[in-house]
């Protein structure tokens, strides 16, 4: 399963001939996932002499650099909770833009989540099955508590399936609809009810989960959609209403969304409505297609590093990277 990782990169055998030869020319050829954004748009025409990479701030050399064209497996994940029950349509609309502008023959499945993890359509390679389920996409729980153990689910299948080039594109809700319809599923006056309720997992966790597998998430987060109607019913006060958006879950899921970006290299962007959500998804399956696939040198018998860092030399332009699984060369 995990052989097949290695077309991303290519072993390469240098024999040291002569006298005295020995094998200290070994090093690592590592590579990794890299988008390049200017104004929204990707930028496809940079030279390897234009990248830098830093691990842990040492400097290594760039082999070579050449457009990503490593299959894709794609996990489409879905917020089902009521907060999007009113803006259906452009839901609908974005999901049908970001599967429509991913290329052709990629493998992508499309999941909810809210109160549970859901899988509407397996991994396939048939866009026009995709595309019919993101139709008749439609949101019926009353929380998006399950949103971590989603992700991390997600990511340890997509590394159980053998994934060379894992992608996670979230769309999720934030505000009212995330934590406070816990309290929907306890009596009138009990104690508010943790997001954790026995299902929830630490957001370290999740994050170093996504880290090992190296899967990029890509996540659309639109903020304060739908007020459940309980938060008003008698015994339901203000003050209860705020500390339980004060609850470890809730900073648990901030955290988790702030965090995203650096430690799995994907795009992350935040509305206040969902009328621009198809806009914002078109422009992340355009990221995800035009990546660059960055292969450097790293010496053998080095700890791997806790930061690895792309940059390129041209100025105002926003650089993403994920990385792939390493190779020795000799």
């Amino acid at each position: 399963m995990r052989a097949c990782r290695a077309l991303v990169v290519t072993a390469v055998l240098a024999v040291a001939v002569g006298p005295g030869a020995d094998v200290q020319a070994q090093e690592l050829q590592q590579s990794v996932f890299v988008s390049v954004i200017r104004s929204g748009e990707p930028v496809t025409d940079l030279t390897a002499d234009e990248f830098v990479i830093e691990e842990d701030g040492k400097r290594r050399e760039v082999l070579r650099v050449e457009p990503a064209n490593v299959p894709m497996q794609v996990a489409i994940l879905v917020d089902d909770s009521q907060g999007f029950a009113r803006n259906l349509s452009h839901v609908r609309n974005g999901l049908a833009a970001l599967i429509s502008g991913l290329p052709d023959g990629q493998h992508i499945a499309f999941s909810t989540f809210g109160e549970h993890l859901t899988r509407v359509v397996d991994f396939t390679t048939n866009k026009d099955m995709v595309l019919e389920a993101a139709t008749r996409y439609a949101p019926f729980s009353e929380t998006s508590a399950y949103l971590l153990n989603a992700l991390a689910q997600t990511a340890t299948d997509l590394d159980r399936r053998g994934a060379i080039r894992p992608i996670i594109v979230l769309l999720t809700s934030e505000g009212a609809n995330t934590q406070l319809s816990r309290v929907s599923l306890g009596r009138q006056g009990d104690a508010p009810i943790s997001p954790r309720g026995g299902q929830g997992l630490d957001y370290k966790v999740v994050l170093e989960v996504l880290k090992e597998t190296m899967v990029a998430v890509h996540s659309l987060v639109v903020r304060n959609v739908g007020i459940p109607q309980f938060a008003t019913r008698p015994g339901f006060s203000t003050g209860t209403r705020g500390a339980l958006m004060q609850d470890s879950g809730d900073r648990d899921r901030a955290s988790l969304l702030q965090q995203l970006p650096k430690v799995t290299g994907g795009g992350r962007a935040e509305l206040g409505t969902t009328s621009a959500v198809p806009k914002l998804l078109a422009q992340m399956a355009n990221e995800i297609s035009n990546q660059y696939l960055v292969t450097y040198a790293r010496p053998v018998g080095l700890i791997p590093p806790e930061e690895v860092e792309v940059k390129v030399t041209r100025r105002r332009h926003r650089v993403r990277s994920t990385p792939s699984r390493p190779i020795m060369v000799r």
